[in-house]
Formats: structure tokens, C-alpha cells, sequence
């Protein structure tokens, strides 16, 4: 069950792509076949929980105050158009994951209708 670590977003990030880094590395043989079915499954959720994390960081992004949550204008840049585009981005990013995440529904789908041999014959 999934719990809320607020303070813990960071931390709770890096654990996430190291296990992504994991399993891309582990990716490329599926010693037990059968088992694509339910690792597209697991992939699609991810994707989907990613997904809500983009779209939520967007909408924090859209709603943050000059002077409260950051610098406006300094020597560095522009806060506000930093944020505007930031937000922008994480909508193109949701929709993107949006979209990997209906392909990956197509795949587990077609995965679905296939007998697989979990040892060789």
C-alpha cells in the first residue's frame, strides 16, 4: 500500500530510478516467459503512477508565487518564466506518458492471447 512521504520525495526518487535502472539492466532475457504478461502490467502501473506525479508537479509549478515560493527576477534568470515553462514541460511529459501507457495496455493485451512455454520444448 502506498503511503504518503512528502518528506522523503527526494530520497524516494533516487530509490525509483535506481530500481528502473535495475530492471533495464535485468530486461534483456525473460528467464520465465509467462512472466512478460505481469511485468507489462507492473511497467503500465509505474507508468501510470509517473504519469500523476508529472501532472501533479505541473500543477505545483502552475500555482507557485514570485516572493513566496521563489525569486522572481534576479542575475540568474526569470523565475516566472522558469515556472511557466516547467509546467509546460510536465504537461508534455504527462501526455507523453500518457501515451506509453496506452501502448503498453495494447501490449499487455496482445501478450495476453499468446501460450507461453516456460521451458523450452
Amino acid at each position: 500500500m502506498a503511503i504518503n512521504e512528502e518528506d522523503r520525495q527526494l530520497a524516494v526518487a533516487a530509490e525509483l530510478e535506481e530500481a528502473a535502472r535495475t530492471l533495464a539492466h535485468s530486461t534483456r532475457d525473460v528467464p520465465v516467459p509467462s512472466d512478460s504478461y505481469s511485468l507489462l502490467a507492473e511497467l503500465r502501473a509505474a507508468i501510470d503512477s509517473l504519469e500523476q506525479v508529472c501532472q501533479q508537479l505541473g500543477a505545483w509549478h502552475s500555482s507557485v508565487v514570485d516572493g513566496i515560493h521563489y525569486a522572481g527576477e534576479d542575475d540568474r534568470g526569470d523565475g516566472a518564466t522558469g515556472t511557466i515553462t516547467a509546467a509546460a514541460e510536465l504537461e508534455a511529459a504527462t501526455a507523453a506518458l500518457n501515451a506509453a501507457s496506452s501502448a503498453l495496455g495494447r501490449a499487455h493485451s496482445a501478450n495476453g492471447v499468446v501460450r507461453w512455454y516456460d521451458r523450452p520444448r
